[in-house]
């Protein structure tokens, strides 16, 4: 199962939320990095300007899919369908078997918790310098936190409409 398969399904609000969310999180990212490879011991005003756009930036994707999330209805399972399979016949989709879900929607669950994992790990090494966090761990910081939320949100929206397996 692609996206493309899962795409169609969204209703046209939700993938509009999606695509600002999407758009807000590149550009938080990209301002985030910005200041994470740019900036030196201290802000300059242009940096701050940076550090709060994609703080902002965070806020607005965010918002847009916990939105999309909560507009979208539950995909209902289908009675008859066999376990393990799902799809019309013939286009039977194989779903990934440590969860209920295909694989590449399972996939930004686990990218998500990768991403989350690093926003730690860049939260933990500012914390343990002697002059405290710098502007780069907080940038970098900021950066996976918004990539964990896009892909976390993005699994919590397209698990709505992807076809589950029955209990």
């Amino acid at each position: 199962m692609t996206i493309s398969d899962v795409w169609p399904q969204l209703r046209p609000l939700c993938r509009k939320l999606a695509l600002l969310g999407w758009a807000s999180s590149a550009a938080g990212m990209a301002a985030g990095l910005a200041v994470a490879i740019a900036s030196g011991t201290r802000l300059s005003p242009v940096m701050s300007a940076l550090q709060l756009v994609a703080g902002l930036s965070m806020a607005v994707s965010v918002a847009t899919f916990v939105t999309a999330a909560a507009v979208q209805p539950r995909a209902r399972v289908r009675e008859g369908a066999k376990a393990g399979r799902v799809g019309p016949r013939g286009r039977e989709l194989q779903l990934d078997y440590a969860g209920d879900f295909p694989a590449t929607v399972h996939a930004f669950l686990l990218g998500s918790l990768a991403l989350l994992a690093g926003a730690v790990a860049f939260a933990c090494a500012g914390l343990v310098l002697q002059s405290g966090p710098s502007v780069q761990s907080v940038a970098f910081c900021q950066v996976f936190l918004l990539g964990a939320a896009a892909s976390g949100f993005t699994f919590m929206l397209f698990s709505k409409v992807a076809p589950r397996r029955e209990s």
